[in-house]
């Protein structure tokens, strides 16, 4: 079928955005309450351990994978629509569980003796049952509205929707954090997960008046869009056949596998680096890799120029230049989110990879998706190859220092207390609980706090002055420096 055949009316097109636009804002609250847990994790710090975090993801992810073998026949049965408001539905209230489930943890005085582990992963895997609703709603959904020589452009634009969702659940999450500990006195991490469930409820309203499967039941006409399902009948097939043509494809099951090893370099780079540089690389809050600090007037300059340019190119330049000029004035717009944390990276890269990739598709490969995923699975991997040899390791020499504390700028911390330390991931757990002046009870070091019920060796000592022993190398000098906790 030509272009030509497809030309819709502005009408249409009018309605085909207001049905499109609100599904990509719903998936991206969907991804802001998916990945909260990475960020829950890196606030809660060892309430959440490394290894409680491994095994709360990995329920999620397992449940995830296997609910679409459920979820995608229930779609094909009821509706995109229905499906879509399900999975909204059921992730706002999993995420509000979640979060009065972590509000009351943390309002305990052992919440160390909580069973996080065991409630979070039931907790989160029920959740990603529901956020896999989204993914094959919105497949089904826009099948109907797009034409398929339309999909590869609109992919860019909708994976930009979907990519911002990168950016709420990293670094707007983090950002409510940090609103959260100026307004409250008490743990506030529960916030990452309210958030995102009163969004999912704002949103779950707009698409209930504004989602329709396909065209016919918004008032316009379907058209035939030209994928494969042209020409078929909408009954759907038993579900038997459905899983015997999944299993026997072996096309299906080479994308089946390359999705696999995608998603685990995916996930391992975006769910592992925050934790990462918080514990190794101990970079502090704003650092670009972290939370980034972000001018709103910045952005807000950025995206303004940034459309008025897009406006003006389109009105007097044509053709490929001028999707190319576009595509340039675009990027350039994204540029404050390379500032805005590690969420504003993630987000930048998702937008150029997914434009990038629908746009070669339909310029160069009439609209064939294989050709430009093997351009951009051939790039990760030389990028997954690049980053065995230039991943700096940690180490221990002090990049800044608080006045008064000693330390200076090039200090090399060697020990601490007698304790051996050749990197920050050997530092921190050292100096995470400096040890105050306990008056009336004992010091607990296994807990890191004073203590009355302490059952410990006691020292009989008077109340601790709140030192730490630092070894530094200093200008080739090696000596000892006493470092006094300021809240001591």
């Amino acid at each position: 079928m030509s272009p030509e055949a497809f030309v819709h009316t502005p009408a249409f097109r009018a309605r085909r955005a207001l049905n499109w636009f609100p599904l990509g804002v719903a998936y991206a609250m969907l991804y802001m309450g998916r990945y909260n847990l990475t960020v829950a994790k890196t606030a809660l710090g060892d309430l959440m351990t490394k290894e409680d975090f491994g095994v709360i993801f990995g329920v999620g992810t397992v449940c995830y994978a296997f609910a679409f073998l459920v979820n995608g026949p229930l779609t094909d049965r009821m509706g995109g629509r229905k499906a879509m408001l399900i999975g909204v539905a059921g992730s706002c209230v999993m995420n509000a569980v979640m979060g009065f489930y972590l509000r009351h943890v943390l309002s305990q005085e052992n919440a160390q003796d909580a069973p996080l582990r065991t409630v979070f992963s039931l907790l989160y895997g029920v959740n990603m049952y529901f956020q896999s609703f989204g993914a094959v709603a919105i497949v089904k959904v826009n099948a109907h509205w797009f034409h398929v020589r339309e999909r590869g452009s609109f992919s860019g634009i909708f994976g930009t929707m979907i990519s911002s969702g990168i950016f709420l659940a990293f670094t707007v999450n983090f950002w409510l954090l940090d609103v959260a500990k100026a307004t409250w006195s008490g743990p506030s991490q529960w916030i990452v997960f309210f958030v995102p469930a009163a969004l999912l409820s704002v949103i779950w309203v707009v698409e209930f008046f504004l989602l329709r499967d396909r065209p016919g039941q918004a008032g316009h006409t379907d058209f035939d869009t030209g994928d494969a399902s042209s020409g078929d009948d909408e009954k759907p097939l038993p579900t038997r056949e459905v899983f015997r043509r999944l299993l026997t494809n072996p096309i299906i099951l080479t994308v089946a596998g390359i999705e696999f090893c995608t998603g685990v370099l995916r996930n391992g780079v975006m769910h592992w680096f925050p934790i990462y540089a918080k514990e190794v690389w101990a970079l502090p809050s704003k650092h670009e890799l972290v939370n980034g600090d972000w001018k709103i007037i910045t952005l807000a300059l950025a995206i303004g120029l940034g459309i008025g340019l897009n406006a003006l190119v389109s009105r007097v330049v044509a053709g490929n230049l001028r999707r190319v000029l576009v595509s340039v004035i675009s990027i350039a717009a994204l540029s404050p989110f390379f500032v805005a944390g590690w969420g504003g990276i993630l987000f930048v890269a998702g937008v150029i990879g997914g434009n990038t990739a629908g746009w070669v598709s339909d310029l160069f490969f009439q609209s064939r998706r294989a050709p430009a995923a093997f351009g951009l699975y051939f790039f990760l991997t030389l990028c997954v190859a690049g980053m065995i040899f230039t991943l700096a390791p940690p180490t221990n020499p002090v990049e800044s220092a608080k006045d008064g504390s000693g330390l200076q700028k090039g200090d090399r911390i060697l020990a601490v207390n007698g304790h051996e330390v050749t990197g920050w991931e050997e530092l921190l757990p050292l100096v995470k609980c400096i040890e105050p002046t306990c008056l009336d009870s004992a010091w607990d070091p296994l807990e890191c706090v004073c203590s009355t019920s302490y059952q410990g060796s006691p020292t009989g000592q008077a109340p601790s002055a709140g030192l730490l022993t630092l070894k530094i190398e200093r200008a080739g000098q090696i000596s000892d420096l006493q470092v006094k906790d300021p809240a001591a």
